[in-house]
């Protein structure tokens, strides 16, 4: 059967870009994830608004690490009000109260999502895990935004400041598609939660190859209660919002 919708059609080519394009730095990034997990590190992850959606995907989940601490902020995941969370998002320094209320290590990770990676919030995150000597990693619209300005006080953007840096290869405007000129079909989520996801798999692999036991998630659904309970208590102190 012909597929009538041209939107299944550009997550397709978009999907195929980034892994051509993003290979290396994918799995730059995977060996990061792997080396974290064999240290009993933390995977913290920081998003806003939208990109809030792709850090939060592995969080406490089935088939996921559970050594994923999601920095979790109502104001900038839009629960204060959606102007509310902009204004924040582009306020200097907010994050670091938001990154306070959680605990940083050297053999941890940071992942930071933001499509424009021009706003002080992500920025911030970076440059907070950076001085407590945690690695950090960003998903962004690297290739979109060379000539972007940005509204951090260093007038650097996201890419500048992380370790690794992972091109979603979206457009500046995130969307795929447009319909009487108009641009429409958003898929800088999509992109961020398959190259997020990607790298937590070839992380799986790659401490498997080492024969090293996978802290993995099961479905509470599906008998995983008893497993996942165990999991959640070698984590307890560490992963702010497990309780």
């Amino acid at each position: 059967m012909q597929l009538q919708n041209p939107f299944f059609s550009e997550v397709n080519k978009l999907l195929q870009k980034i892994e051509q394009t993003q290979a290396q730095a994918m799995e730059n990034a995977a060996q990061k994830v792997a080396l974290c997990l064999e240290n009993d590190g933390i995977i913290h992850t920081f998003g806003c608004g939208h990109s809030a959606s792709i850090t939060l995907d592995a969080f406490h989940r089935s088939g996921c690490f559970a050594a994923v601490d999601a920095i979790l902020d109502p104001a900038l995941m839009f629960q204060s009000g959606a102007h509310t969370g902009t204004a924040l998002e582009r306020m200097p320094n907010y994050a670091n109260s938001v990154m306070d209320r959680h605990t940083f290590q050297p053999q941890d990770i940071l992942w930071v999502a933001s499509n424009s990676g021009k706003n002080p919030a992500g920025i911030d995150a970076v440059l907070y895990a950076k001085k407590h000597g945690v690695t950090t990693i960003a998903i962004t619209a690297a290739s979109a935004h060379q000539k972007s300005t940005s509204r951090h006080p260093s007038g650097k953007m996201l890419k500048d400041v992380a370790d690794i840096v992972l091109d979603n290869q979206c457009p500046a405007n995130e969307t795929a598609l447009e319909i009487n000129q108009i641009q429409v079909a958003p898929v800088s989520t999509i992109a961020g939660i398959a190259i997020f996801q990607a790298v937590l798999f070839r992380a799986a692999q790659i401490l498997a190859e080492k024969g090293q036991d996978l802290p993995v998630y099961r479905s509470s659904n599906a008998g995983g209660d008893e497993h996942n309970t165990k999991l959640a208590q070698k984590y307890a102190g560490r992963i702010k919002h497990l309780h």
